[in-house]
């Protein structure tokens, strides 16, 4: 990893990810979560005062950026739950299968590639009846902002680690072997429309 992927990026995504609109987007999906959490792509360590205290046993945060991780230790003495750091990534994950309640991905899925490994992965560690929470931007419904965000992703990509704008989450998640208790596709207060097309759900292995 160079500077900009291990310095200039964690300090970016932490100014961004703070703000209020993404705050509230992400308290509402994590409400739901319970157990023993994962979260892949734990990132700077922003959800861990978000976290709904009393359900939540322990949370474990998955991250391959060293510059991620050293801004989310910076947060640790704010949860009210244990939290363990583990250096990795989620298409190939270092735990044993059957382990985790709920996984929780926040604006992570449309980073990672191969996505189907991931999916692949999220499921093996979940317990029978474990449940993927998800808030992800993707795909517009409006054809003309699809064709867009087709059209910018290979910038997105470049700028942001790997992050693709043209993504059907909803798809991606239902082809990775998930069933899709709930979900909902909206447009948040974001000032740039094709990164406005958020899906927020939930899943359990099919």
């Amino acid at each position: 990893m160079g500077p900009y992927t291990e310095r200039f990026l964690p300090w970016f995504m932490e100014k961004v990810l703070s703000l209020p609109v993404y705050r509230e987007q992400r308290r509402e999906i994590l409400r739901l979560s319970s157990g023993r959490v994962l979260e892949i792509g734990f990132g700077f360590g922003g959800t861990l005062t978000e976290y709904p205290g009393a359900q939540v046993r322990e949370v474990v945060a998955l991250e391959p950026n060293p510059g991620m991780v050293r801004r989310a230790r910076r947060t640790l003495a704010l949860a009210p739950f244990p939290v363990r750091f583990v250096r990795g990534v989620a298409e190939s994950m270092p735990f044993r299968p059957g382990v985790f309640d709920t996984v929780v991905s926040n604006w992570t899925l449309c980073s990672l590639d191969p996505l189907s490994d991931a999916l692949r992965e999220i499921r093996r560690v979940l317990v029978p009846g474990g449940r993927l929470l998800f808030l992800e931007h993707g795909l517009s419904e409006d054809p003309a902002l699809a064709r867009w965000q087709r059209l910018l992703t290979p910038v997105q990509r470049f700028l942001a680690d790997g992050c693709r704008l043209d993504l059907d989450m909803e798809a991606v998640v239902r082809s990775g072997g998930f069933l899709i208790e709930s979900i909902e596709r909206y447009e948040s207060r974001l000032p740039l429309r094709v990164l406005r097309q958020m899906y927020r759900g939930v899943a359990r292995p099919a």
